[in-house]
């Protein structure tokens, strides 16, 4: 089943809620950034180190969820590497 593209407006909701969730846990970013990539999404994530570093994950695993919980669900598991690069 391929999964349809994410509006501009869900995108930029998307990331907002990302950098909350950032922001709660402490974490430091230059910039951070969602793309789609075929049924995919990416989170690009420019810490200290000025690199861009990217974390993919299903689009199909974001259907019927609340952007928040979609933010939570994501970030949780990479919080610690995170820390390493802000």
């Amino acid at each position: 089943m391929e999964s349809r593209s994410f509006d501009q407006q869900t995108l930029a909701l998307l990331h907002k809620a990302f950098e909350i969730v950032l922001e709660q846990n402490n974490i430091s970013f230059s910039k951070i950034g969602i793309a789609e990539e075929g049924e995919q999404l990416l989170f690009l994530y420019e810490g200290t180190d000025e690199k861009v570093h990217v974390f993919k994950w299903s689009k199909s695993s974001c259907v019927g969820l609340n952007i928040g919980v979609i933010a939570q669900s994501v970030l949780t598991p990479i919080i610690p590497q995170l820390r390493l690069l802000s």
